[in-house]
């Protein structure tokens, strides 16, 4: 199995494990404001600022941040069973689930039951009798989230059958789309800044929201064989049609959305929408199945991005979602599983703008964060200063970040054969392992 290899070294390890213990000692005072009414989900609750703790314990041994992390996610799973969540990833209780899952052999003992509760209560959510709406199909708050949950709790017979009732699901509120298939946004489904510039509304080509996070997670699922020979089929359909908006511009690649009567044109810099994410997405799904050509296009678009400059990827902040930290680590992971020195190069660049954003005593830790029209002391994973954290972490440690899973980009470091009975890849044989074991091989960097 390839391992993943701390990016950083000299000054600029040395610089981030400083920013990352500040981090982690401005967060105290919020871990210490924990009420009935606090977030418990991920994206900005307690489960996210568990994994910062968590993984930063793990790496370094300090029982005092693995204790933290032991007090967020007994917060966290409490709320399972007290509070009404929604079934979203982001913020609700697959991503709870998810976490838990994550943190086995991190934060958690390792186990073999096959008792899984929220798979069982997704199985009831994607069966249901009343059909899906157009557009309810992304990754933050709808079905393509629910099989980030499902994927990595296989072998569990209740995330197989998950995985299975939302591939139909998909692909019944899909639809072709110019000899391809696709997955629309209706305008109803749009916030308001959107539906001026698509006010019938339009193709999402981004991850958070958009038809990117799809493939990812059905590229899993094909890889998870939860596909019928029909429905991988529709999956190759969708990722021509989306790869025939490929631009070839010379800065950029894709546009954030396919309008109709409207041009394609460029797209900021980020994970939620642009290249960055993207390749990840493609590059995922190129991974899962097998598909050489997929993943040569995620190159592509990767490297694209990789040479753009600075000043033209409209980053404010340093957030995961669509600021420095997660431009930066999303390079880190696609030179951690391709060995491309530009990805590498590109990416030890964004961390160290990431670390230049930090202005001590403003903030948490030196940070704000970007939320219109304001700028904000943010603790949150997606878009705060403990997803900043994470990603220093990353790079600067030998254990894998699979808390990246989350973001529908956490490309397999080793490649599959797409050759008929040829054996498969460390990362198909993973999930014949118990879910539980998976997650502390991809935890301890072995």
């Amino acid at each position: 199995m390839t391992a993943w290899h701390p990016l950083l070294e000299g000054d600029d390890a040395e610089r981030a494990w400083r920013v990352i213990d500040e981090i982690a000692e401005a967060l105290r005072p919020e871990v210490e404001k924990i009420g009935a009414d606090t977030d418990p989900c991920f994206a900005g609750g307690t489960s996210g600022l568990a994994s910062f703790y968590a993984y930063l314990g793990a790496e370094t041994g300090n029982e005092e941040w693995t204790a933290i992390a032991h007090r967020l996610m007994e917060h966290s799973i409490n709320a399972l069973t007290e509070r009404p969540l929604r079934p979203d990833l982001y913020a609700g209780f697959t991503g709870i689930a998810w976490a838990i899952d994550n943190l086995r052999g991190i934060l958690f003992d390792d186990d073999d039951d096959d008792d899984d509760p929220i798979g069982e209560a997704l199985v009831q959510v994607l069966d249901r009798e009343e059909p899906y709406g157009i557009g309810q199909f992304d990754l933050i708050g709808g079905l393509a989230g629910y099989g980030i949950y499902a994927f990595h709790a296989l072998p569990r017979p209740a995330a197989r059958r998950s995985l299975e009732l939302l591939v139909r699901r998909l692909i019944e509120i899909g639809q072709p789309v110019d000899g391809g298939f696709s997955w629309f946004s209706p305008p109803e489904e749009l916030p308001d800044w959107q539906l001026e510039e698509a006010p019938n509304g339009k193709f999402n080509l981004g991850v958070s929201h958009g038809v990117a996070g799809v493939l990812s997670v059905l590229g899993m699922c094909a890889g998870a064989d939860a596909m019928n020979g029909e429905q991988r089929a529709i999956l190759d359909r969708a990722a021509d049609w989306f790869l025939a908006q490929k631009q070839n511009a010379e800065t950029w690649r894709f546009s954030n959305s396919v309008i109709e009567g409207g041009p394609a044109k460029r797209d900021r810099m980020a994970w939620c929408y642009g290249d960055p994410g993207i390749a990840g997405a493609l590059f995922t799904a190129a991974r899962h199945t097998g598909n050489a050509r997929w993943e040569a296009e995620a190159l592509d678009v990767a490297q694209v991005a990789a040479r753009r400059p600075m000043e033209d990827a409209f980053i404010k902040d340093a957030g995961l979602c669509h600021g420095s930290a997660g431009l930066a680590h999303m390079f880190n992971r696609y030179f951690q599983a391709s060995g491309d020195p530009l990805l590498a190069e590109a990416a030890r660049a964004w961390f160290r703008y990431t670390l230049d954003l930090q202005k001590p005593g403003t903030g948490i830790a030196g940070y704000l964060f970007w939320w219109k029209p304001d700028w904000l002391p943010t603790t949150g994973w997606l878009m705060g200063v403990s997803g900043v954290g994470a990603a220093l972490l990353g790079a600067v440690s030998s254990r894998e970040p699979a808390w990246d899973q989350i973001l529908g980009v956490s490309v397999p470091l080793e490649r599959r054969s797409s050759e008929p009975g040829a054996t498969r890849s460390d990362d198909a044989a993973d999930r014949r392992e118990p879910a539980r074991a998976r997650a502390h091989r991809s935890g301890s960097g072995d």
